[in-house]
């Protein structure tokens, strides 16, 4: 199989002076419900209680405990917590934010993660991916070129110029909601979670690049429905999220615009 051109120019030093700041941005859930999973599907002790372990056993058990719920949350895939409260991982939202620039920048390379081998008919039908693209390599003796994503976002050997802040929930109601038979930790409609990203040696392209990213792909005044979490490409009532900035940069709206005339991106309609 004959692989994609990729588009690569100069790497950017990461000493290399140009603009640098802070972005704080906020997203809220737009969809009936987001989950983002720790990975634990588990019961949370809501309540303290002198014995834990006995209360514990018995419940899972199957034995009677009077008053039991309020004790306990229900036995569920659960959402990262941070000091008890509702977080989405920065890895997360730096994960969106480069899959979003990789399938959008023409002739950008294609980071894959994991050991997937398949994806939804959704996920394909909404973003067109390229089966012919690959993977750029870094190494700044062999390959001193770099594509332009990677550049921004870093890449095996080469260090982002963004940092990402895990999204805490400010605002908003968790529940529960049942899929096949499990239940999920969920964060309603209407939910805020609010983050940041810090940027160094970037110029103007590339912060526009970076904004485009979130989805502000025309200004800065709200991004477009993004998707993001689990069964995002299974079920309209997950997934779907708008950000917007609490803190914009200094000429946002043309940041966007340098990106756009000089990398023309695919602007790609999430709300399936």
């Amino acid at each position: 199989m004959q692989r994609s051109p990729i588009r690569r120019s100069d790497y950017t030093p990461r000493d290399k002076k140009g603009l640098e700041g802070v972005i704080e941005l906020q997203f809220a859930v737009v969809s009936d419900y987001l989950h983002v999973g720790s990975g634990k599907y588990d019961v949370e002790i809501m309540k303290s209680v002198s014995d834990v372990r006995q209360l514990v056993d018995e419940y899972l058990k199957g034995n009677k405990i009077p008053n039991v719920a309020q004790y306990f949350s229900r036995v569920a895939f659960l959402m990262v917590k941070e000091k008890d409260r509702v977080v989405i991982p920065g890895s997360t939202i730096k994960g969106m934010v480069r899959s979003r620039l990789e399938l959008s920048v023409p002739g950008s390379c294609y980071i894959v993660t994991g050991q997937a081998t398949s994806s939804s008919a959704t996920y394909k039908r909404i973003f067109n991916p390229d089966p012919n693209r690959g993977s750029d390599r870094f190494d700044v003796d062999k390959f001193p070129q770099v594509c332009p994503v990677c550049d921004l976002l870093g890449n095996t050997g080469l260090a982002s110029r963004v940092s990402f802040s895990d999204f805490v929930m400010t605002s908003g109601k968790v529940d529960y909601f049942n899929v096949m038979g499990r239940d999920y930790e969920v964060a309603t409609k209407g939910s805020i979670f609010t983050g940041r990203v810090v940027y160094k040696s970037l110029n103007s392209v590339e912060l526009g690049m970076l904004l485009y990213g979130f989805g502000f792909i025309r200004d800065c005044s709200s991004s477009k429905v993004m998707l993001l979490g689990r069964f995002k490409f299974a079920d309209r009532k997950f997934g779907r999220v708008r950000f917007s900035l609490k803190t914009s940069p200094t000429e946002c709206n043309k940041y966007i615009s340098d990106f756009v005339k000089q990398f023309n991106p695919r602007n790609i309609n999430e709300e399936w």
